[in-house]
């Protein structure tokens, strides 16, 4: 809300610190479908939207006015006086009142609804877009946050296999070259979990952002990771033509050629000049004086020529932009659809199946290694392999929920990603199948 100039310039900017203390924070626990609710009901954008629309309700329910100007009242009043007479004083009252000629008013009444469409048809596609980024940002710190697990239990093996490498040097049974190797490894594991936690900070924040949330406030997102489920897409034509029809964007731009063209109609009306009725009372002496007339402005040096090119040329111009608009939906639309079947695809390739192998062949090489069947590079190299597949795991399901995101908002939010699942809904997660083999780790081995 704005303040008056005075007290701006008398208190200045409201301290950061203050806006943010007096905002609505969203609730601690939070699950998808509530991040998606307070994000339509605070994102800046959205509300910012909402306000153009209310502007325009308003310049609308301006042009529905009944006559272009409110009455205009003229009072005169003169002192008459003769030589060798008394003086007198003469009096006149003129009452006028512009009316609307050759339908201006319905044209503009015209243009302003069209207008209001065009902010709702942009507020309603908006809602879907910010809608879907949500959701991907809520489901890609889920990833994050997964990320940084898998990455403390990298840390957590290559730790261990250093310390057991570390005793068996000192009992004589290994090289230095193995230590140095196990260190490395537990070194590389390090760096990834601390890229890992920034990783997540940085999803934290994208998602505060579009909940208009302090980036200081701690979230708790109750939400279980695992592979969304396949959208049933249906055909091309069809997706194509459904995403035409529910693109809000599309209907402002529509709106809004409307709007233009009721402009151009009005800038060839304004040839025709508004008529000014009015009517007076006046006392001259002993005379008193009624009447009334007509005023008409003559279009004559001034006959709105560059009105009428100016309101063309948005004619034009609006026409494209609504013909560029579609076009560019529908590749957007088949852009978002491939690149969805490719992700689906690679997340079905990179899934959970792979990851428990990876991490069965580290659990029975570390098995091996206890047994001196194995040296510390084989270790290693499976681990290594095991950081690989959990990367490429992890970036699949974030490529996943990315291009899902796209191919809602492509959609105006037809279609979009099943969500994550609730807490009292058993999930498994990429990390819930290695915690059984703690007890199979080297550090472990006596």
């Amino acid at each position: 809300m704005s303040a008056p100039a005075a007290g701006l310039a008398a208190q200045g900017p409201a301290p950061a610190a203050a806006v943010l203390a007096s905002a609505e924070h969203p609730p601690h626990r939070l699950d998808l479908a509530a991040a998606v609710d307070w994000a339509l009901a605070r994102n800046y954008a959205v509300r910012r939207a909402a306000a153009r629309v209310d502007q325009t309700r308003g310049d609308a329910r301006h042009a529905r006015r009944l006559v272009p100007s409110n009455p205009l009242v003229t009072f005169r009043s003169a002192r008459r006086k003769r030589p060798g007479e008394a003086a007198t004083r003469d009096l006149s009252i003129q009452l006028a009142q512009e009316v609307w000629i050759g339908g201006q008013g319905r044209v503009m009444t015209r243009a302003a609804d069209a207008r209001t469409q065009a902010a709702r048809g942009e507020l309603d596609f908006l809602r879907a877009t910010t809608a879907a980024r949500t959701r991907a940002a809520y489901l890609r710190a889920l990833v994050a946050a997964e990320g940084v697990r898998s990455a403390e239990r990298a840390v957590a093996v290559a730790a261990d296999l250093a310390r057991y490498a570390a005793r068996r040097l000192d009992a004589g049974k290994t090289t230095v070259q193995t230590v140095n190797t196990a260190e490395i490894a537990r070194a590389r594991a390090a760096a990834q979990h601390a890229r890992a936690v920034r990783d997540a900070r940085r999803a934290e924040l994208d998602l505060l952002a579009l909940l208009a949330a302090d980036p200081e406030l701690d979230l708790d997102l109750t939400g279980r990771l695992a592979l969304p489920e396949a959208i049933e897409v249906p055909s091309q034509e069809r997706l194509l033509n459904a995403a035409v029809q529910r693109r809000g964007d599309l209907a402002a731009a529509g709106a809004r050629v409307a709007a233009a063209r009721a402009d151009l109609a009005l800038s060839r009306r304004q040839l025709i000049p508004n008529l000014t009725v009015f009517g007076l009372y006046g006392e001259e002496e002993d005379f008193r004086i009624a009447g009334g007339g007509l005023q008409l402005r003559l279009p004559i040096g001034h006959r709105f020529g560059g009105e009428r090119d100016a309101a063309r040329a948005r004619l034009r111009e609006q026409t494209l932009a609504r013909d560029a608009r579609v076009l560019a939906v529908r590749g957007a639309v088949l852009r978002a659809l491939a690149d969805y079947r490719a992700a689906r695809a690679a997340a079905d390739a990179v899934g959970r199946a792979m990851l428990d192998r990876a991490e069965d062949n580290v659990r029975r090489l570390q098995t091996a290694l206890a047994a001196g069947k194995v040296g510390a590079p084989a270790i290693t190299a499976a681990q290594d392999n095991l950081l690989a597949v959990r990367r490429d795991y992890l970036d699949a399901l974030g490529d996943l929920i990315d291009a899902a995101a796209a191919l809602e908002r492509a959609t105006g939010g037809l279609i979009h990603a099943a969500p994550a699942a609730p807490d009292n809904e058993p999930q498994t997660t990429p990390d819930s199948a290695p915690r059984k083999a703690a007890a199979d780790r080297p550090g472990d081995a006596r």
